[in-house]
């Protein structure tokens, strides 16, 4: 029987025994030190195929039998391979020689590396596009091995890979391949290229280009430049031409990954292909961090700019979706709390740029971390945003060491002079503070809280926020804030609700909201938001 080590293990002779490794598997193999060192000895041919009898021959009588239980084991282990039993007709010297490399990666992947390789030989993969990414993959493919592959697909294609520099032409490309037909899309863009995991059917190409889209905006602000765009298209073909062998070989060796090819380098980088599991399941915190995961999420935390940390945390948040990438701040006590604010902001610029109300109503974007917030955050600011009732706070009703200090920092640090006037929610001890500048009466923050003390505190907050923020801020500074339904208890939530629901508030409207769809990426969004407003009784049926 003839025996063949598997490409890419190693034998380390120890004092325990034969030290064997292939992948991330490692197991130590119990046999005599001399045994050990002349399988070591004999690695070269054993690389090249060796008789076992043969090998144990040379031996000498005394270690043959242990020589030949000890290649027993170690094909039982996978380790070794009977080219014999290995699928097919091993290949001669001079195919051997010409696809070296694909029968190394056969062998070490498959069980029947030689069947693997004859399906390989036999199939007709077609590469369908024009430029250097399909240039590159109908290279690759006939260098690796696979038989014809023409430039169209036809009734006989096995597999193919589709090139574009365009996703409509993608689209039309892969409308082309008959319904079941297993391709591998490839879409080159300035700066850089991505390679799909193997797709079933052309109707798999709108995740693909959703994901490649949230790809190319993660490049575009990638810190290790964009990529010669001849070479990663070059390399892209070469690393689809290379997953479409481990389909036809069934190596399970391609992680099925979205392949991505940037920087000045040329780095590749690979990221999952389909989107992560739901962030929303019931009893579990949400998963906020898939926001912010790199090439998946829609935004990405900035931690070059020079914002001042004191007296609060700052976090600032770009947008990568939206036009001209906005870049939102948020504030808090600590820096967990700062990119909670950021968050939600992202979440409510994402709900005013991609969820309008179907009514006549002006709806107002808003987000929070439970639903109740969320529905709680849009009425407040509808209702804030209508206020008319507004009197004077003195600071005397407000005053303490908090409200203290913020107030002088605004004024001794900033030189910016406050005043503050309330507007009453009806029904309740809620309201809503504004911090206004006694100069002109131009509003610098407002914010509604449980009492007008914690609102005070966190309007002057605000205030004090938005200039550390400075010209960073891509909020409003005139927006409403709702930051005190975030510390609420849920009591204090279920009583809120109740009183927005009252007719002194509501004055004969229907509140109306909708939820943002889901990520095209992400799928479900890890926090509700969308619009929010309030609708007019239709005069017809009041009549």
């Amino acid at each position: 029987m003839r025996v063949k080590l598997r490409p890419g293990t190693h034998f380390v002779p120890t004092a325990r025994g034969l030290h064997c490794a292939r992948g991330e598997r490692a197991f130590v193999l119990a046999v005599p030190p001399a045994v050990a060192r002349l399988l070591d000895d004999r690695l070269g041919e054993l690389t090249d195929g060796v008789d076992t009898d043969t090998l144990a021959d040379s031996a000498g009588a005394p270690a043959a039998a242990l020589l030949r239980r000890t290649l027993a084991a170690l094909l039982a282990e996978d380790v070794l391979f009977d080219p014999d039993l290995a699928g097919g007709p091993v290949p001669d010297a001079h195919t051997a020689l010409r696809h070296a490399d694909t029968l190394a990666h056969l062998e070490q992947h498959c069980a029947q590396p030689y069947a693997a390789f004859a399906a390989l030989r036999g199939a007709e993969t077609a590469v369908v596009g024009a430029g250097p990414a399909a240039r590159s993959a109908a290279r690759s493919l006939t260098a690796l091995g696979a038989g014809a592959v023409p430039g169209r697909p036809g009734p006989r294609t096995t597999a193919a890979v589709v090139s574009a520099d365009d996703p409509d032409r993608l689209r039309a490309q892969a409308a082309a391949l008959a319904p079941g037909t297993p391709w591998v899309p490839v879409l080159t863009a300035a700066g850089h290229a991505v390679v799909g995991p193997v797709l079933d059917g052309p109707a798999a190409v709108e995740p693909f280009l959703a994901r490649a889209c949230r790809v190319g905006a993660w490049c575009r602000v990638d810190p290790v430049g964009r990529a010669p765009a001849l070479a990663a298209a070059t390399l892209a073909g070469a690393l689809a031409a290379r997953r479409l062998l481990d389909l036809l070989g069934a190596t399970g060796a391609d992680p099925g990954a979205l392949r991505i090819i940037h920087g000045r380098t040329l780095h590749t980088t690979d990221c999952p292909a389909e989107p992560p599991p739901s962030a929303l399941r019931p009893g579990e915190p949400p998963d906020v961090t898939v926001l912010t995961e790199p090439w998946l999420g829609p935004g990405r935390w900035r931690e070059d700019l020079a914002l001042p940390q004191l007296p609060f945390r700052l976090a600032a948040i770009e947008s990568l979706t939206l036009p001209g990438r906005p870049v939102l701040t948020g504030w808090g006590t600590d820096p967990q709390d700062a990119r909670r604010d950021a968050l939600l902001g992202l979440l409510r610029a994402q709900a005013a740029a991609t969820a309008a109300a179907p009514t006549a109503a002006a709806p107002v974007a808003a987000a929070g971390t439970s639903e109740q917030r969320w529905l709680l955050d849009g009425l407040l600011r509808l209702l804030g945003a209508e206020a008319a009732a507004w009197s004077a706070l003195p600071w005397p009703e407000v005053d303490g060491p908090r409200t203290r200090a913020l107030r002088r920092a605004l004024t001794d640090y900033h030189d910016q002079p406050v005043r503050l006037r309330r507007h009453p929610l009806p029904g309740t001890a809620w309201c809503l503070v504004e911090a206004v500048d006694p100069a002109d009466g131009r509003r610098l923050a407002a914010q509604w809280g449980p009492n007008a003390p914690a609102a005070a505190q966190a309007a002057l907050a605000r205030a004090l926020a938005v200039l550390q923020q400075g010209k960073h801020t891509a909020t409003p500074d005139p927006a409403i804030g709702t930051r005190a339904l975030e510390w609420a208890a849920p009591a204090e939530l279920t009583a809120l609700w109740a009183a927005l629901h009252t007719p002194a508030v509501l004055r004969g409207r229907t509140p109306g909201h909708r939820r943002c769809p889901d990520d095209a990426v992400l799928g479900p969004l890890p926090l509700p938001c969308g619009p929010v407003w309030l609708t007019d009784p239709d005069p017809l049926e009041d009549a």
